[in-house]
């Protein structure tokens, strides 16, 4: 089983600061520690009906009093998973929020546009996101997955190259499930 720690993302992405990196880290961390113990657990991620088994490790070393809300937990600690899995295990370098109305959270890109690249936007893979600290009745990985589904298809990118990918932190799992 391979070993990878959440941090490995601060240095492969590149768009977000560093420190906006390691602020969603945190987030991720925390509603991590509500189920595991010792700031590392064996998560299984499914990344386009591939699945694996990998030792995530993460820094819970850091004072945690404003990050109470399990809502901002699920949701910006589901943003650094997703940010994990498509840098570290998908090899995208680059990534960008995109806009409301799109219908998904963020386009990722293999490498980093160019300045004058006049054609950044046509190469995008275009990822909408979710966190689940533990599924209810009415709230299911499978449920929120089919959810994540039907908001692209609303939006404006639902013809572009595009991925959910949802991350369930009672477990720990991730499936990244193309669209």
């Amino acid at each position: 089983m391979k070993s990878h720690n959440l941090k490995e993302t601060v240095q492969k992405l590149k768009g977000p600061t560093k420190e906006q990196i390691i602020v969603g880290n945190q987030w991720a961390a925390v509603a991590l520690d509500k189920f595991h113990s010792n700031s590392k657990a064996t998560i299984k991620i499914t990344n386009d009906n591939s699945d694996q088994e990998i030792m995530l490790s993460w820094d819970s070393d850091f004072p945690s009093a404003a990050m109470k809300e399990n809502i901002d937990m699920a949701n910006h600690g589901g943003v650094a998973i997703a940010f994990f899995v498509m840098s570290t295990l998908s090899g995208f370098t680059y990534v960008e929020q995109s806009e409301i109305g799109d219908g998904v959270d963020y386009r990722f890109k293999i490498n980093e546009p160019k300045d004058d690249d006049l054609n950044f936007l046509d190469d995008y893979h275009y990822v909408e996101v979710s966190g689940i600290l533990r599924e209810s009745a009415t709230n299911t990985l499978k449920r929120r997955i089919k959810i994540k589904h039907e908001q692209i298809n609303k939006g404006r990118k639902k013809d572009k190259s595009s991925s959910v990918i949802v991350t369930l932190f009672s477990e720990p799992k991730t499936i990244r499930e193309l669209h």
